[in-house]
């Protein structure tokens, strides 16, 4: 199957708005963020992938590619996708307010590292270093990344470990891992509004005939900040362990991985 002439590939992943990263851009000395954030905007304004087209997709890419990526066999993988892929979609269309949670998480990061977010090796090689030294907690104590912490660990349990969760709860304060999902936090996620099964919509504000922006909530556990505690000076300038970050981010970021292999197929 030509999967670049897939019409639900090109719609649900939108790997076109990709594009400039891939031919060029992400090279130079430019941030590859603003892309990711116009292809954010595309594809969580698209409906999501069906489970034909993740297929299509990922068998086209472990049949091509698994030498190249040194990819699991295509059922493990399918399986794998296809588990995660609802949830990494629900995470990366997370907003606080008009900012992408993603993007905005990557820009803190860039802030912090004194590096750039693109394909340059040596910018990669800065982030890497500062990464393995671990994040401050005004990386990581954010409303997004508790958004996001609860969202996953309530749809995909045991992705934590329970020192992860630990370093989490010990840096930003117990209420971290509570399972709330902070008040600012919206899904820029395209759901059907007669849906429902859509587990996670509390409230629906229609933005347009076809598209809703939707308030998110995985559990009834009350809010509550996810701001360190103001007498916690010592956690507020501890530093996240790279362990933690990655867990997170290979989540958030698998949607967009798929996205990227078709485009460079």
């Amino acid at each position: 199957m030509d999967l670049q002439a897939n019409t639900e590939v090109a719609t649900c992943l939108q790997p076109q708005l990709l594009l400039p990263i891939l031919v060029g851009v992400g090279n130079g000395g430019d941030s590859i963020i603003g892309y990711l954030d116009t292809w954010l905007t595309g594809m969580c304004g698209a409906p999501a992938c069906s489970n034909d087209t993740l297929n299509a997709v990922i068998t086209n890419v472990t049949s091509g590619c698994s030498a190249e990526f040194g990819l699991p066999q295509v059922q493990q993988t399918l399986d794998l996708v296809q588990k995660g892929y609802a949830t990494a979609r629900k995470v990366a269309c997370l907003k606080d307010g008009s900012v992408n949670c993603l993007t905005g998480t990557l820009r803190n990061i860039e802030s912090n590292t004194g590096g750039t977010m693109n394909l340059n090796e040596s910018n990669i090689k800065t982030i890497t270093d500062a990464l393995k030294k671990g994040l401050p907690s005004s990386v990581v104590c954010t409303d997004c990344m508790k958004g996001a912490y609860s969202i996953i660990n309530q749809q995909l349990p045991g992705s934590f470990s329970d020192s992860t969760t630990k370093y989490a709860t010990d840096t930003c304060g117990a209420a971290f891992a509570d399972g709330g999902i902070p008040p600012s936090l919206i899904s820029s996620a395209w759901e059907p509004a007669a849906d429902p099964a859509a587990p996670t919509t509390v409230s629906t504000t229609s933005t347009s005939p076809t598209q809703t922006a939707t308030s998110v909530a995985v559990t009834q556990t009350p809010v509550v900040s996810a701001t360190p505690p103001a007498d916690g000076n010592k956690k507020k300038n501890a530093a996240m362990g790279g362990r933690s970050v990655l867990s997170s981010g290979a989540l958030v970021a698998m949607s967009g991985l798929v996205a990227l292999a078709v485009v460079g197929l």
